[in-house]
């Protein structure tokens, strides 16, 4: 009896093998952050970034518009709005990214997930940046799809650091998506 048993292990485990079903989600790379699932896809194509933010949220930032920037590379076209010459000297800007989403910020460093609107969002330094001025969220609105909320201190005399930067654009991204949601219904 024992020997039938024996005898029958390998064929139990073959045929384990050959059955078993695979289920689930493919194993991703651990070390690429998880967005959350977009509450909707937001196409932003033609979205005009210097209207993205009204005259009262102007206002609210105490910014007013400074220029407007042409698409460059996977930048879409952008606009900025300044607080200058008298303190805090900062700037915002917003870029409609539809040439690639939020997927080119992935491998930035200092990345953190955040949620912007029921979006899932990222900010991070600037490039080239150690953050400690300034701050970036990029917001998924769609597949390849992103808007981009950029703050940037310039002054001197304000206590300033990335998690200050970070707060001042994740504010402006809400108030940007408040925006662009109202434009497309919702």
């Amino acid at each position: 009896m024992i020997r039938r048993l024996l005898a029958l292990i390998p064929l139990v485990v073959t045929c384990v093998g050959c059955t078993s079903a695979v289920t689930g989600a493919p194993n991703v790379d651990s070390d690429t952050p998880a967005l959350p699932q977009r509450p909707r896809e937001l196409r932003i194509d033609g979205t005009d970034p210097c209207r993205t933010l009204s005259a009262s949220h102007l206002k609210t930032l105490k910014v007013q518009y400074f220029a407007t920037d042409p698409p460059d590379g996977t930048r879409g076209p952008g606009c900025e709005w300044v607080h200058s010459p008298s303190e805090p000297v900062e700037t915002y800007s917003v870029d409609i990214n539809t040439r690639g989403g939020v997927e080119l910020a992935l491998e930035r460093p200092q990345l953190e997930v955040i949620t912007v609107a029921g979006f899932g969002a990222v900010s991070t330094p600037a490039l080239f940046s150690s953050g400690e001025r300034d701050c970036i969220v990029n917001v998924d609105v769609a597949p390849s799809q992103a808007v981009q909320i950029s703050y940037f201190y310039r002054g001197s005399t304000v206590p300033m650091n990335h998690e200050i930067a970070c707060q001042k654009a994740r504010n402006a991204a809400e108030l940007v998506m408040q925006t662009i949601l109202a434009r497309a219904g919702g």
